[in-house]
């Protein structure tokens, strides 16, 4: 039976790479029973294109180091010019210092060696739990607590249900001095259904009714942003 708590990545979005079908087989049932979707690519050069093509739509890269054409270390080193942040697992047979030394220079958040056993498993889940911060609470200011897990705010220690996308634009205001309209529409809404206007005011209009009176201002044409105490 999988644990409750896992349940918590299950809209978490995954490219995974990986040249040996057999494996790829093998790991990618276990990876569907955890994540909302994975998308797969079979080499270093297929999986960039798909990266490219999907970039605002997947959260977390799973890949084999050695693979024909561009092999996985340097697929990460395309992938960090465009993106410094995404985590990035790697899971392969080689221990080689040269690719622990690269590993970390890359900032690879977990390197795991085959086989892929159920312990190995657990232990990533837990590790992309604290990652997501799904686990945790964050404090927002003196009196306001969001609950990322269960996505409820906590004023006053009165619970407030949020949306989904509430919750990420309240985490997002607790981590950034200004939210930006772009950094709303690449964590709140998939890339190519860019909300409208009166969309992005819609929602402003009801998340503030959750909250005190002024908290959420607004920087003109810029985003939003919170004076947090």
């Amino acid at each position: 039976m999988i644990n409750k708590k896992y349940e918590l990545l299950k809209n978490k979005n995954i490219l995974y790479v990986e040249d040996d079908l057999t494996v790829q087989e093998n790991i990618l049932d276990t990876l569907k029973n955890f994540f909302n979707s994975v998308t797969i690519a079979s080499d270093g050069d297929e999986a960039y294109t798909l990266y490219i093509e999907n970039q605002n739509k997947i959260d977390l890269i799973i890949t084999d180091i050695n693979m024909p054409n561009t092999d996985g270390i340097t697929l990460v080193k395309y992938i960090r010019e465009y993106n410094k942040k995404i985590p990035i697992i790697i899971i392969s047979a080689y221990t080689d210092t040269d690719y622990l030394l690269d590993s970390i220079e890359l900032n690879i958040v977990k390197y795991i060696t085959k086989p892929f056993t159920t312990q190995k498993i657990i232990s990533l889940l837990d590790k992309l739990l604290d990652i997501f911060n799904l686990s945790s609470k964050i404090t927002i200011s003196k009196d306001i607590i969001l609950s990322c897990e269960e996505n409820i705010l906590i004023i006053d220690k009165e619970s407030i249900k949020l949306t989904k996308k509430e919750s990420i634009f309240l985490k997002l205001l607790s981590e950034n001095r200004v939210v930006t309209y772009s950094m709303m529409y690449d964590y709140m809404w998939d890339y190519d259904k860019t909300p409208s206007s009166d969309a992005i005011k819609s929602f402003i209009r009801k998340i503030k009714k959750k909250l005190p009176k002024g908290f959420i201002k607004n920087k003109q044409n810029v985003g939003y942003f919170i004076e947090a105490d």
